[in-house]
């Protein structure tokens, strides 16, 4: 089963390299991993994508999942690894060898025959300790519902991925692997919390994934959105071949940020009487990018656009030259979609003026940084509220 590689990493594959690493994103294909059961949590902070080494607690990897439905792409999970091969309970292994050929109907009509008959084999496997959720999709990654008796199962008949050799350009290698020692799901919370990984005073939950395929690389894309590299001209420009026309003001234009949990926030965008909500996600933090692009609209160094990743789905917020200097055509769309959410014709001055209050009150009052930024940061690491008001846009009048 081989790796899926993101959509936007272009056609070029990474150049071959191998990366020794204890945690962090696994970037190569996972051949030698699949099967495996995943012990992991939903999301993953931007420190565990681009960790590569940690002293006290290996085995921390992360693997995105390849999602579908009304928001397809790439979904980051971080957890543990425990490759069905490195099972010592021979009865176990080969219960759960025998799911992925179940799945994958395509009739519905033997959607519920195939829900019974995978539930049948994990029930040879864990007695019950181990059951598939009625609303999760059954494929090549999904979710399952833990009961009490799971992970003292797990400790004593499975071992965990410590080590590895990983290749963007080949396969991950396991080079070290180690018992799992965690009896329940509360001693495994507390060694991943004494990281300082809790956000505010709520523990986000293990849960245990059944994965044989569907895994993806954010590769580049993400060390490009880390770099705030997301801003660029587009080559469309109404100006050289369309005029307002007279009777046509200036929509109203509003901005409302709003700060949420376990690293989102929601970007509000209006323009007259329509609306758009906009998920942001410190995965893929648009600050930077958000602060620099309201800086070339207020200069006038247009068009400009910015893309927002919202992990899955993606928008673009563009801004165009109209033949009027002081009005823009400001625009929101789907990327990848023809759909475009909002356009109208709007100050300059004032998209610029509405973005850069919104920051300021929002990173002012309302953004919480234990629900975004790095509690365990390197050293030249500057906090987000401090990037954000201290920038010279923000600082200026």
């Amino acid at each position: 089963m081989s790796l899926i590689w993101s959509k936007n990493d272009g056609p070029e594959r990474p150049m071959g390299r191998e990366i020794p690493r204890n945690c962090g994103q696994l970037l190569g294909r996972l051949d030698e991993l699949l099967p495996f059961l995943y012990v992991a949590q939903y999301g993953a902070p931007g420190r565990a994508l681009r960790a590569q080494r940690t002293v006290s607690h290996p085995g921390l990897f992360a693997v995105g999942e390849q999602t579908q439905g009304d928001r397809p792409g790439i979904a980051p999970r971080v957890g543990l690894i425990l490759p069905l091969r490195l099972c010592r309970n021979e009865k176990t292994r080969a219960a759960l060898l025998e799911i992925a050929p179940l799945i994958g109907s395509q009739d519905p009509l033997m959607l519920a025959d195939e829900r019974r008959l995978v539930q049948s084999k994990l029930d040879a496997a864990f007695g019950g300790n181990l059951t598939v959720s009625d609303k999760e999709r059954l494929d090549g990654f999904f979710a399952l519902e833990p009961r009490r008796g799971l992970f003292q199962q797990l400790h004593e008949e499975f071992d965990y991925v410590t080590a590895v050799i990983d290749n963007p350009a080949g396969e991950v290698r396991v080079t070290e692997s180690s018992r799992f020692p965690w009896r329940s799901h509360g001693e495994l919370l507390e060694w991943y919390h004494g990281l300082g990984n809790g956000r505010g005073n709520a523990w986000a939950p293990f849960v245990p994934f059944f994965v044989f395929g569907n895994t993806a690389a954010l590769t580049r894309y993400c060390t490009d959105r880390w770099a705030h590299a997301g801003l660029t001209a587009p080559a469309e420009d109404p100006s050289k071949w369309f005029v307002i026309r007279p009777d046509l003001h200036d929509a109203d234009v509003g901005v409302r940020l709003e700060m949420g949990e376990y690293g989102w926030a929601y970007l509000h965008l209006i323009l007259g009487a329509t609306a758009v909500k906009i998920w942001l996600s410190q995965v893929f933090d648009p600050f930077d990018e958000l602060v620099a692009w309201g800086r070339k609209i207020e200069e006038g160094d247009i068009p400009v656009q910015m893309e927002i990743d919202e992990e899955g789905a993606e928008k673009v917020l563009t801004v165009l030259r109209t033949d009027d200097s002081n009005r823009v055509l400001f625009r929101v769309a789907e990327k990848y979609a023809d759909d475009i959410q909002l356009e109208g014709i709007v100050s300059r001055a004032a998209l610029a003026a509405s973005l850069k209050a919104e920051l300021r009150r929002f990173f002012s009052s309302e953004f919480d940084p234990n629900h975004w930024d790095e509690e365990e940061a390197d050293e030249d690491y500057v906090q987000t509220r401090d990037r954000v008001l201290n920038h010279p846009w923000m600082v200026a009048a």
